[in-house]
């Protein structure tokens, strides 16, 4: 086995803990920040998916593995909305956080 499927697998096992955890939070807290963070931890874990799915040549058509296919475009932009997500969802809880304060 490949370090690189290794490494897929990781990523997908990480991701699928911590959008366990975010799902927790989301269904104990239900505000807006929580959502979005179980939502971008979600984005990371298609992202490991298609590392995983290219390391098997699983769903051939979608080029994983090739530059410029669809496989890359989507592991692109779930990498993206997943950053954005969880960057916007800290932002919130710290908003929030800082008002309780007040």
């Amino acid at each position: 086995m490949s370090a690189s499927v290794i490494e897929g697998f990781l990523a997908l096992a990480a991701a699928c803990a911590f959008l366990g955890v975010s799902a927790a939070l989301f269904l104990t807290r239900r505000g807006l920040a929580s959502a979005l963070q179980a939502a971008g931890i979600g984005c990371f874990g298609v992202m490991a998916l298609t590392h995983v799915c290219a390391e098997f040549s699983l769903l051939p058509g979608l080029g994983w593995g090739r530059p410029h296919s669809v496989g890359q475009l989507i592991d692109l932009l779930a990498a993206l909305l997943g950053v954005a997500l969880m960057t916007l969802s800290f932002l919130l809880w710290r908003r929030e956080q800082h008002r309780e304060h007040l």
